[in-house]
């Protein structure tokens, strides 16, 4: 198990992708492609992002999965997450359809004008290029989901924010 964590350290700095480029131009073969497993340990050491301005959000978020950064394709996983009382995901789209699950608090995710209320255990589907935005409403409760794209790399996801 210590060579895959220091095989994930690795991988985690590597990016074989430069501007202008896709990580599609970088596919791997499947007969490249292994099981990869991230114990809580490989987790822990993973960078935290954020948005440079707040108009983005007030959110913070760890790829978990992504070609640039791990021997993995066809899916971008990670975890975002809002903080009590203020936090949320500005209002935008991209391309990829999406897949959210709530691991934890409760809020609202609008998707396309409507308003749904989600909470630990919801399971919601984005279409691609619908517009949405999530807010956390609970007082005390951090709210965390797991996100996925089905595209091969984060950078291959472009948002497009509505306020910009």
């Amino acid at each position: 198990m210590d060579r895959l964590i220091s095989w994930l350290g690795d991988k985690f700095t590597f990016s074989p992708t430069g501007p202008g480029t896709s990580s599609m131009e970088h596919k791997k073969s499947r007969a490249d492609l292994e099981p990869l497993i991230l114990n809580p340990r490989a987790l822990s050491d993973l960078p935290t992002n954020f948005f440079p301005e707040p108009k983005r959000g007030i959110c913070s978020w760890q790829t978990l999965f992504s070609s640039s950064r791990t021997n993995t394709d066809s899916l971008t996983v990670g975890i975002a997450s809002c903080p009590p009382k203020a936090g949320y995901l500005a209002y935008h789209r991209h391309a990829q359809a999406e897949i959210y699950h709530v691991i934890s608090g409760n809020g609202i995710v609008r998707i396309n004008g409507i308003e749904y209320n989600i909470e630990k255990g919801s399971v919601v589907f984005i279409p691609g290029d619908a517009e949405h935005g999530v807010r956390n409403l609970n007082e005390t409760e951090e709210l965390k989901w797991l996100y996925c794209f089905a595209a091969d790399s984060f950078e291959d996801v472009h948002y497009r924010f509505s306020e910009e």
